[in-house]
């Protein structure tokens, strides 16, 4: 299977979890409903289509544009921390994935997350620290860990930690969905143009 479609809805999510983890770490603004849609993708655990994750995919268009100015060569110097975040979630995948007690651990834990968010009407900052502790439990353990880099008042806050957690295992379940429909690295190479083209489009679609 080679679904470009697929795999470029999973990369901009991936690249959108790396660009908010670097926004939220240095204290910058960012796309709340961007943010959204990543913590919303990941308790979307049965889906027929790619699309059932990500809504819309309004909410994704912060990241089909960051995977545009990178994979397009727009961004001449692309940030080294957003290229490691990426990076770093695509090999915590390929970890989890060897790793069948803790696959199971992580969809049982989101599961749980989900009930008590129906049950107990979680606020979402409260949802956002069960994810952290989910984090913590699982892909915490995984060696080695992702060192996120930024300003260390923000980064001492509880709830700025959580966030970024909660977007380190968005991301990570994007990645899991891009080898899904046939994405590996070697085709990354080589079908770098493909994506771009499938990414405008689906911004034309969305924003039309």
């Amino acid at each position: 299977m080679n679904d470009i479609h697929g795999q470029t809805l999973a990369l901009a999510s991936l690249f959108q979890s790396a660009e908010l983890i670097d926004r939220i770490a240095h204290g910058k603004p960012y796309n709340t409903a961007a943010f959204d849609c990543s913590i919303d993708s990941l308790f979307t655990l049965e889906a027929d289509r790619i699309e059932q994750i990500y809504g819309d995919g309004e909410g994704l268009i912060p990241g089909l544009r960051t995977l545009i100015n990178y994979f397009g060569g727009r961004d001449r110097m692309p940030d080294r921390l957003i290229i490691y975040y990426v990076m770093s979630m695509m090999k915590l995948e390929r970890k989890l994935i060897r790793d069948r007690a803790m696959s199971e651990q992580v969809q049982q834990g989101l599961r749980k997350i989900l009930e008590q968010g129906e049950q107990f009407d979680l606020s979402p900052l409260a949802r956002l620290h069960r994810i952290d502790g989910l984090y913590q439990e699982t892909l915490s353990r995984i060696q080695p860990r992702v060192i996120v880099q930024g300003d260390q008042t923000v980064l001492s806050q509880g709830d700025n930690t959580s966030r970024i957690r909660a977007l380190l295992f968005a991301g990570v379940r994007a990645a899991v969905l891009w080898r899904q429909r046939g994405g590996s690295r070697w085709k990354l190479l080589l079908q770098r143009r493909r994506h771009v083209v499938e990414a405008q489009r689906l911004i034309d679609r969305i924003t039309a």
